[in-house]
């Protein structure tokens, strides 16, 4: 009866240690996948603010490229260019919607841009009462006179103030994703110590229970498949912080993590590229369609020049590619000129041929260039939105100061 008894007591500690296990990969299971869906929702929500800023910043620069056509006698179609203006009108007021929808967003991010939306009402009022009689009497010098001291300035803030909402934005996101990588560390060091804790009672267990040395093997190799699938997740909360979920690629802050020490003492090749008016995909097909012709750009990249660089997708549909060390500067424009053309290849995405231009920059980064890796990918922007802004499907250099 005594042996009986001993036997039970044995196999109870051994359901008791069972059971531990069993919670801790449950609880870490959950915990990881909270994590992952974060991050998820922050990726998406920061994407769409981006397009509803840069969407904003855009249609401002094409009102603006008109006023300047028409105050240089370029246009004189007014009735058509009040047309497109009032339809660009509208568009930025559907985008400012769409950002003003968003919650969660810093008290200084929404400062900044309620700054640039009274600016651009302000741009718009200077812009519909600009010089009404030099437009009638064609008086384009004017006009220009007009434009250049009082409505251009408004549109240059304008557009700053939502580059630095953007910069806002993207560093709010880059704090909540720092939060969340802090989280999973402290999840793998919980589960790591419980872990620990579970193999130390196992092993307490089983010198108490030498009549159950066999059922004790078997609790072990079970424990060794949980270690297995705990270091599995593990790795896969870490990949989490760094990965981009839609293309697979590392992201922003992969980028600043592997170039950021290059800074200061490095030199090297590196790109950035994104498709000329890819908001007009998500226009016309939807943004389930716009995120599935990405990740068919995306893959085709990795196949074709992951030999010869890193690759990331750092925004939206801009990618940035910093190439090996023992690739040129002419090597690299050359290679450049490759990402261009696969970029701006057609792909069939859910039975639809779609194609759209590129534009990109490319920079030659010398040693002490940059302070950090914002300030080096504003230059790189910089450059590719010159490009866009003169016919787009071009390739800038950024030059070395």
């Amino acid at each position: 009866m005594a042996k009986e008894k001993s036997k039970f007591k044995g196999s109870g500690a051994y359901i008791a240690a069972a059971i531990l296990v069993a919670v801790m990969y449950i609880v870490n299971a959950i915990l990881v996948d909270r994590i992952y869906w974060n991050n998820s929702n922050v990726s998406q929500t920061t994407s769409r603010v981006m397009n509803s800023l840069n969407k904003i910043n855009g249609q401002l620069s094409e009102i603006n490229n008109d006023a300047i056509a028409i105050a240089a006698g370029i246009k004189t179609d007014m009735e058509s260019i009040t047309k497109d203006t009032n339809a660009r009108y509208g568009n930025i007021i559907d985008a400012e919607h769409a950002f003003e929808a968003t919650e969660g967003l810093s008290d200084e991010a929404m400062r900044r841009y309620n700054y640039a939306k009274n600016l651009i009402t302000s741009y718009k009022q200077k812009l519909d009462a600009m010089g009404t009689s030099a437009v009638t009497t064609g008086n384009y010098q004017e006009m220009g006179y007009i434009l250049k001291q009082d409505i251009y300035p408004v549109q240059v803030t304008a557009s700053e103030m939502l580059t630095s909402t953007i910069d806002i934005v993207s560093a709010d996101t880059g704090k909540i994703m720092k939060k969340n990588t802090i989280q999973s560390y402290i999840l793998m060091t919980m589960m790591l110590v419980v872990a620990i804790l579970g193999e130390i009672a196992v092993w307490l267990f089983a010198r108490k229970a030498k009549k159950a040395r066999l059922e004790l093997e078997e609790r072990e190799k079970s424990l060794a498949e949980v270690d297995a699938k705990l270091k599995t997740t593990r790795q896969k909360a870490s990949d989490l912080a760094v990965i981009n979920v839609l293309t697979g690629m590392k992201n922003r802050y992969a980028l600043d993590n592997d170039i950021n020490d290059r800074l200061e003492s490095g030199r090297f090749q590196i790109a950035v590229f994104d498709m000329d008016n890819f908001r007009s995909i998500n226009d016309t097909y939807g943004y389930d369609f716009g995120d599935e012709y990405l990740a068919a750009v995306a893959e085709k990249l990795k196949e074709e020049f992951s030999e010869v660089a890193e690759i990331y997708n750092i925004t939206g549909n801009e990618f940035c590619f910093v190439f090996n060390k023992n690739i040129s500067e002419s090597q690299a424009m050359g290679i450049a000129q490759n990402i261009q053309r696969v970029m701006s290849s057609p792909y069939e995405v859910l039975n639809l041929a779609v194609q759209l231009p590129c534009s990109g920059a490319v920079y030659h980064y010398l040693p002490g260039d940059c302070l950090n890796v914002n300030s080096l990918l504003v230059k790189l922007d910089t450059a590719m939105r010159n490009a866009k802004m003169n016919g787009g499907n071009m390739i800038s250099t950024v030059m070395n100061i």
